[in-house]
């Protein structure tokens, strides 16, 4: 019984780690995701608000 509690909280360490480590990269994707919007945002307010016009 010892034994097998032992094992268990080694398993939910590793478990808890392994979360850490998917939140970690999560985290990282947002802050990306953020830059690539706020890029957009920049991007659109450069463009000309107008339609584009081929006979001028």
């Amino acid at each position: 019984m010892k034994f097998d509690l032992q094992e268990l909280k080694r398993r939910m360490t590793g478990t808890e780690e392994a979360l850490a480590g998917v939140n970690r990269r999560l985290d990282r994707h947002d802050e990306r995701l953020d830059r690539i919007e706020r890029r957009l945002d920049l991007r659109e307010l450069a463009e000309p608000q107008r339609p584009f016009d081929s006979k001028s």
